[in-house]
């Protein structure tokens, strides 16, 4: 053969080889099957299992439960779940797990497994438009060294909603000394935490470095703060989040930070119906932090913050209703209204899209996880 016939041919298998591969995971699949469209695997393990870098699983509608994984307890320290992920997607190729059809494949623990996803050693991962609930300690688990991990898109719910006197704090996404760049961008977490009123938890609880919190919804954090800052966490970015429905008796806040705190960024974000303070902190030595551009709106006078040594506290707005369109009754409806003073208030940020994927404005974005858009 010609050498440049050769070269062609090789380049070609090159291609065929590196081409990225879908898998389908369906509730009526076999996981002896071959996780195409036409037959696909039952369990989302399964397809994760087959999934290399680049490639993506699909995960059509459907409840997906425990699968066996059963917790051994408050008093057990290993952690159980469904879905433990060992592999790696690269820098330029991430694996992606994803809903087929937002908030159509439920990832339901039952109250029976400790996590429904356990993040293990993975990187280069995305998990996308899924609900993840009824986990019996959290909803995504991550104990040991995982990074460059973005959570899109999904709703993490009634998690830890039982009776508990363990000091373990329970939570909807936890993560560890050793994780980060995490991106936890356009979830809703609600009801997290147990039924004890003297037990504290916490939609996500942050150790690490290099995490971006953005364009969430966070309400009825019963017994805990929506977030826990944890003890060495370096680089957070929290912008334009919702934080709703401060609840708890003897609790203030809905961001707590905790130990030693650095390169710290709040922008952007809405507290709403939140008392006394928006932001609190427990033996916090706290440096090179900005609380900014941030809307603080509740029945008394809230403050920004319980004690800003360390930050730079500027422009928030204080007793300003954001004029969200319905905080009546469920389903909440977190978006602004045409006359909110949110609207064209935000300071600018890397936050490029909202929680609906619409473009932000790079000088004048609003403040909260929504864009203000007329609607017919």
């Amino acid at each position: 053969m010609p050498r440049l016939g050769l070269l062609a041919l090789l380049a070609y298998l090159s291609v065929v080889h590196c081409a990225a591969s879908v898998y389908y995971v369906a509730t009526d699949g076999k996981d002896s099957g071959h996780g195409s469209r036409t037959a696909p695997f039952r369990t989302v393990i399964r397809g994760m299992q087959a999934a290399n870098a680049g490639d993506t699983v699909i995960v059509r509608d459907g409840t997906y439960g425990h699968e066996r994984s059963v917790t051994g307890g408050d008093g057990n320290q290993d952690n159980h779940s469904p879905v433990v992920l060992r592999r790696s997607g690269r820098p330029d190729a991430w694996i992606t797990l994803r809903a087929e059809r937002k908030w159509g494949a439920i990832l339901d623990c039952e109250m029976r497994c400790d996590s429904y996803i356990d993040l293990f050693n993975a990187s280069y991962i995305v998990i996308e438009g899924f609900v993840i609930t009824r986990g019996f300690k959290e909803g995504i688990h991550s104990n040991d060294a995982a990074h460059h991990i973005t959570i899109r898109g999904n709703r993490i719910e009634y998690i830890a909603n039982r009776p508990s006197s363990t000091g373990r704090g329970l939570s909807g996404m936890y993560t560890n000394q050793a994780c980060h760049d995490f991106i936890v961008d356009g979830n809703v977490f609600h009801d997290i935490g147990r039924s004890n009123p003297s037990q504290l938890d916490h939609a996500l609880y942050l150790h690490g470095s290099g995490m971006t919190v953005a364009n969430n919804v966070f309400y009825n954090i019963h017994h805990g703060w929506s977030i826990q800052t944890a003890e060495g966490l370096d680089g957070a970015l929290i912008a334009h989040n919702v934080f709703a429905f401060e609840n708890t008796p003897g609790k203030t806040g809905q961001i707590m930070l905790w130990g030693r705190q650095s390169n710290l960024i709040v922008r952007d974000n809405i507290f709403y119906e939140t008392e006394r303070f928006a932001i609190t902190r427990y033996q916090a030595s706290i440096s090179s932090c900005s609380i900014d551009h941030n809307m603080i709106y509740g029945t008394t006078a809230p403050q920004v913050m319980m004690d800003t040594s360390g930050c730079s506290v500027h422009d928030n707005r204080i007793g300003v209703d954001p004029l969200f369109v319905n905080t009546i009754r469920e389903p909440y409806d977190f978006h602004l209204r045409a006359n909110s003073r949110a609207i064209g208030a935000a300071a600018a940020t890397s936050v490029s899209i909202d929680f609906d994927g619409l473009a932000r404005s790079s000088t004048h974005s609003d403040i909260g996880a929504f864009v203000f858009h007329s609607v017919p």
